[in-house]
């Protein structure tokens, strides 16, 4: 018998039980749709108001994007890859919450931003390694994996105040 390796399954679970927490601390109601909702994780609920948010946990390392096609337009002939642009329909205000996930309670690291400044990252980090690389992926030419290192995210370290302001200018 085989053992499933489920580290990325319990970080991404710890994440998001983490950010629960912290929002109830905050005031907000929050809860996890534990993966069934694509591009939604928690769906956050404040003075008759909701909003989505988008969680990525990680233990060790830099945040991992799997495709970056999913916030960038890439023309690909062959082996070589061009970055055309940024996408048009990716939802540039959904709050991302980035947590870096500490070895014990309460060492753990925040990083609020909107999807926005995701999209933004990506796309300076994939153009510039494509550049790099005259567009062929030194490893895997069909790949489309990129990462954001928590140095471009620190700026946005316990930006909590961003899920206050969408509450605040929601209308309903």
């Amino acid at each position: 018998m085989t053992t499933k390796n489920y580290t990325s399954k319990l970080s991404g679970q710890i994440g998001e039980n983490l950010v629960v927490a912290e929002l109830g601390r905050r005031g907000i109601i929050a809860t996890a749709f534990a993966g069934n909702v694509p591009e939604i994780d928690l769906l956050a609920y404040k003075n008759g108001k909701s909003t989505p948010l988008q969680v990525k946990a990680l233990r060790a390392g830099s945040v991992s994007i799997s495709d970056a096609r999913k916030y960038l337009d890439i023309d690909f002939d062959g082996d070589i890859q061009k970055v055309i642009g940024k996408r048009s329909d990716v939802d540039l205000e959904l709050v991302f919450i980035i947590v870096k996930i500490g070895q014990r309670l309460g060492d753990d690291i925040f990083y609020i931003c909107k999807q926005k400044t995701i999209q933004d990252l990506i796309f300076k980090r994939y153009s510039t390694n494509m550049k790099k690389h005259n567009g062929r992926r030194p490893r895997n030419p069909d790949s489309f994996h990129c990462k954001i290192e928590l140095g471009d995210l620190e700026n946005y370290r316990d930006k909590w105040e961003l899920i206050d302001d969408v509450f605040d200018n929601m209308i309903i």
